[in-house]
């Protein structure tokens, strides 16, 4: 029998990130239970009732929300409709787990984030590849001190076929819905992770963004439809602890896939992270300290000085009776959503709305100035 307390859940949205991402997870939870969806699309709402057996669905969020046997929503939706449904649910006294980027621009993810505190709100945002197990370990590696001060840092999160131009549009190609582009898509993640390895704000941005694929087919009517967010964007930002950082989120690294990878340098030592071996990080450290892990290919010479290690299986986060499967970030919030005591989970509401304000300057900047934060 159970012993963890029951949670009931309400989907709001029933795309791809809900159907792939956050029923997954919650089922991978105990005693969680999925109680009702909520999409504007019939067919998508009829998807997700086949394949996970929810059998409550509506097409207006704030019906959802007007239920009252539900504890929690995950917001699966487009950008542009984060605010009502959390400030929505925030008036009713439902917790939220959201995606990210938070909202589609820094004002609403402030009133998002002061709303949930004054109303005493659980919220988790789901930057999701904090759980990748090197960039734990970059981030454990990176507190320890061991490379010292930290002088640069360089972040890269892209995606790219062979034919992007030839891509059907979607509401990720409409500012009006997204907010963003690939800097706020892709780049948003690379924000937060940075955020959160150096534990130290961002002082100062600059950035430059760009629409190389101006007009792309509707996926939805089969019409031509202007692009409005950016295929790239590029960063660079000041660190208050006098760190300098490069951030790139883009869409248009043809033949990439997805590309995810970080370079940190400090001035006793580096690492270098490639989400392509999410085990894995290479390391240039000490020797004292390089024996605490397990090396897979030992470096140090003038072709190869770093060192690639192994991700201790504390930080695999692997599932018992599920071969090759992970936790995700969901699964730490809920965890944390049930323990004992103060809630306490990072990444929520108050991390979404600091990388809000960054991509905000990003806006701000327009490639021709600095812009100081906080804004």
């Amino acid at each position: 029998m159970s012993t963890a307390k029951p949670l009931r859940v309400g989907i709001v949205g029933a795309g791809g990130i809900a159907l792939y991402y956050h029923l997954p997870y919650f089922r991978r939870c105990e005693n969680v239970t999925i109680v009702a969806a909520c999409d504007v699309n019939d067919a998508a709402l009829q998807q997700m009732k086949d394949k996970f057996g929810i059998e409550h669905l509506c097409y207006d969020y704030r019906q959802l929300v007007e239920m009252d046997d539900l504890d929690l929503i995950s917001v699966c939706t487009s950008n542009d409709c984060h605010y009502p449904v959390v400030m929505a649910a925030i008036e009713r006294g439902l917790d939220i787990y959201c995606e990210k980027p938070l909202a589609l621009d820094y004002a609403q993810a402030k009133e998002m984030y002061e709303a949930a505190r004054a109303r005493g709100t659980k919220t988790g945002v789901n930057f999701s590849h904090r759980r990748t197990p090197a960039a734990q370990l970059a981030r454990e590696i990176i507190a320890s001190g061991v490379l010292g001060p930290i002088s640069y840092v360089s972040a890269i999160y892209a995606a790219g076929s062979s034919h992007y131009a030839e891509h059907k549009g979607t509401w990720r190609n409409d500012r009006k819905k997204a907010g963003f582009g690939g800097m706020g898509d892709m780049g948003s993640h690379m924000i937060d992770m940075m955020l959160w390895w150096l534990g130290c704000d961002i002082t100062a941005v600059t950035a430059q963004t760009r629409t190389y694929v101006p007009e792309v087919i509707a996926r939805d009517s089969g019409k031509p439809m202007k692009v409005t967010t950016e295929d790239q964007g590029m960063l660079l930002v000041q660190y208050a602890n006098g760190a300098m950082g490069y951030f790139c989120g883009s869409y248009i690294f043809t033949g990439r896939g997805y590309d995810q990878r970080v370079e940190v340098y400090g001035t006793h030592g580096g690492l270098m992270y490639n989400q392509q071996h999410p085990l894995e990080l290479d390391v240039l450290l000490p020797p004292e300290a390089l024996k605490l892990y397990q090396v897979l290919r030992q470096g140090g010479t003038r072709d190869t000085p770093y060192t690639t290690i192994l991700a201790p299986e504390r930080l695999q986060g692997l599932l018992p009776n599920e071969p090759g499967a992970q936790r995700g970030v969901l699964m730490d919030f809920v965890d944390a959503y049930r323990a004992e005591g103060p809630f306490s989970f990072s990444p929520g509401f108050y991390e979404g709305m600091k990388v809000q304000e960054v991509l905000e300057a990003c806006k701000l900047a327009k490639g021709r100035r600095w812009v100081n934060l906080p804004l």
